[in-house]
This record gives C-alpha cells, sequence and structure tokens, in this order.
C-alpha cells in the first residue's frame, strides 16, 4: 500500500537549506560570478588595448624616417623626341669577374667574385669607375669555366688558380 502523498509534499519548507530563493535572475552567487566574469573580460579588454598601443609606440620609435629625394626631370631625348639615346657599351674584362670556385654538384655552384652562385643567378658587376654596374645572368656552370649573359652577348669566364704567397711556399 502506498501513501497518500500529503498537501504539504507540494510545498517546500522555508528554511530548508535546499529551497529554491525564487525565480529572480541573477540572485546570490549568480550575480557575483556574472559581475566576476564581466569585470574579467573588461580588465583583459583593456590590458590588451594598452599592450598594442605600446607595441605601437615602440615600433613608430625604431622606424627610421624616410627622405626622399627631389625627382628631376631630365629628357633623355633631343628636343623633338625623334630619337633615342645611343646604347651604351661596356666592355668586361677578365679583371671585372673572378672565378674562385667550382662545384660540379646538383645544383652546380661556383664562387664569382666573392659571392656563391647557381645556374639562372644573377651577378652584378662595377666597372672601373663603378658608375656603371652591369647584371650578368649565370647561363651554364662548367669544368673549369663558366658561361654568363647579359641578354645580347655570352662571356665565358675561366677558374682562377689560386698563386701561393711567399710564406707559403716556405
Amino acid at each position: 500500500m502506498e501513501a497518500e502523498p500529503s498537501a504539504d509534499a507540494d510545498q517546500p519548507d522555508p528554511n530548508s537549506p535546499f529551497a529554491l530563493k525564487g525565480s529572480r535572475g541573477l540572485s546570490g552567487n549568480g550575480r557575483a560570478i556574472f559581475i566576476g566574469l564581466a569585470g574579467g573580460a573588461i580588465l583583459i579588454s583593456v590590458l590588451g588595448i594598452g599592450y598594442v598601443h605600446h607595441e605601437r609606440a615602440k615600433r613608430e620609435a625604431m622606424e627610421v624616417p624616410r627622405i626622399f629625394t627631389e625627382a628631376k626631370h631630365t629628357a633623355l631625348t633631343k628636343a623633338d623626341g625623334t630619337s633615342t639615346p645611343a646604347p651604351m657599351v661596356v666592355q668586361i674584362n677578365s679583371d671585372l669577374v673572378h672565378v674562385t670556385a667550382i662545384a660540379l654538384g646538383h645544383p652546380r655552384l661556383a664562387v664569382i667574385n666573392g659571392r656563391a652562385v647557381a645556374e639562372g643567378d644573377w651577378v652584378t658587376v662595377h666597372t672601373p669607375a663603378r658608375a656603371v654596374a652591369l647584371s650578368l645572368r649565370v647561363v651554364k656552370i662548367a669544368d673549369g669555366r663558366i658561361d654568363l649573359s647579359d641578354g645580347t652577348q655570352m662571356i665565358s669566364a675561366q677558374l682562377e688558380v689560386a698563386r701561393r704567397t711567399p710564406t707559403e711556399q716556405k
């Protein structure tokens, strides 16, 4: 047999620690948790914005000011604009290209004017007056020689044999 539920079973005892306090939103501990989370989010946001401003100011302090030179407009042609200037011819002699090492592995490498290059790389060569710089493309690296091109002519450079100094000969 079962006992019939009494009318008091539907209504909890108000003095019980397990009784609900009511249906108010954010009551008691809930309000404190919400305020803590909101305060923490605001604090983290303010600290993040402060950090970004500090880093931006530090980066701007390290920047080097860019000084622009005045652009000068000069014509390369005659006043009538019909002729172009004569092409500049640069003679490349053996003093400009120094090949000191060649490695015939994969990829093929060489040392030209103290710089390591591979086939297809570009080498900048300065004329003795240093007024003109010429870019040469490494076309082929072979045993003992390198073929370079400036786009119109082929130049072949030989591997230089290292000379012994008088102190090394002793």
